[in-house]
């Protein structure tokens, strides 16, 4: 992690540079902020893929173009993906190095704070299928993490809020100090201070990389960073990624699942009010029709997270404290969907 990482690039990575065995894959966004930095890198325009911005970007048809340029470039299994952009092209891009030739190197160097704090750290890679966010991928670990907190200077409000879901789940799965600190320290994250974005940057990656390090493939702690995930992917569905970025879904998915944990009386009145003060000047949360509601319960039917066919829940019980539920009464979610 260090400042003005752009501007020194091209030293961290010579070696692929100058064997010219690397495709560097980006968004239009950061190609145009970046254009300058991004072409002293590069020999020509085959070593770079250009993504258009957004999620729909994360699907097949890209991916097959990736694989095309790849192999246009006769990349060889010593040769390596530059991941330069936030989550989509992140997880596109892990998920084309897990797979080309059974799998190359990737470097991920994360453009967003959502990336930074989440996306690039966990190994999970893929792409969206059928409208169903993720539904294939991977765990693949790039061989490198490249942050640089000066990149947050060239992000708009909803992008920081974007990643403020993720930062705040931290603390409320892991550490409730953190979580009071954000909440006292909103202002100070959407004015840009480097010295707050550093700490929340930072303990944020010492989280979730300590929880990932003990669970690898999702297959029992790690579950706990789905807080939020089971109705915030939901909604992102329904809307077709186009009316809330993740973290605005992930903002309303803790908004609601805090509501499911509250009516299922595991915390109290106190903690619920607490959590609900600092998320809902985020994200406005909304009622949802009789429609939605049975259209987000289909979603939520195909989570990766269920089991048995039921939905899988991550609910907070305590401050600073999540656990998993497979027993939600259908009728609780639908109340707290048609509430605001």
């Amino acid at each position: 992690m260090g400042y003005e990482i752009i501007d020194n690039i091209w030293m961290e990575l010579k070696d692929y540079i100058i064997k010219n065995n690397f495709l560097l894959i980006t968004d239009e966004n950061i190609y145009n902020i970046y254009k300058e930095n991004i072409e002293k890198l590069t020999n020509n325009k085959s070593d770079i893929y250009i993504l258009e911005p957004g999620e729909n970007s994360k699907r097949l048809e890209e991916l097959s173009n990736i694989y095309k340029a790849l192999i246009n470039k006769n990349l060889d299994r010593d040769g390596i993906i530059l991941s330069l952009g936030g989550g989509v092209v992140g997880d596109i891009s892990g998920f084309a190095a897990s797979t080309y030739k059974r799998g190359i190197d990737y470097i991920q160097i994360p453009t967003t704070l959502l990336s930074q704090i989440d996306s690039s750290i966990g190994g999970k890679t893929g792409v969206d299928f059928l409208g169903y966010k993720n539904i294939i991928g991977s765990f693949y670990f790039p061989s490198r993490t490249l942050i640089d907190p000066s990149f947050i200077n060239t992000l708009n409000e909803r992008e920081i809020t974007c990643g403020l879901g993720e930062i705040i789940k931290y603390g409320l799965i892991e550490d409730y100090g953190f979580f009071r600190y954000i909440g006292e320290n909103i202002k100070n994250i959407y004015s840009r201070d480097n010295n707050v974005l550093s700490y929340i940057i930072e303990k944020s990656v010492k989280i979730k990389s300590s929880i990932v390090e003990k669970d690898k493939l999702d297959l029992g702690l790690r579950q706990k960073l789905n807080f939020g995930h089971t109705v915030g992917h939901s909604i992102e569905s329904l809307f077709r990624y186009e009316r809330y970025n993740h973290g605005e879904a992930v903002i309303l998915g803790i908004i609601y699942e805090t509501k499911i944990a509250y009516e299922k009386k595991l915390i109290s009145r106190e903690y619920y009010n607490e959590i609900i003060s600092i998320l809902r000047p985020l994200v406005e949360p909304v009622s949802f029709s009789e429609n939605e509601v049975n259209m987000l319960l289909k979603y939520m039917k195909n989570d990766k997270k269920n089991k048995n066919n039921k939905i899988g829940f991550v609910l907070p019980t305590d401050k600073g404290k999540v656990d998993i539920f497979y027993d939600i009464d259908e009728e609780i979610i639908k109340k707290v969907f048609k509430s605001n």
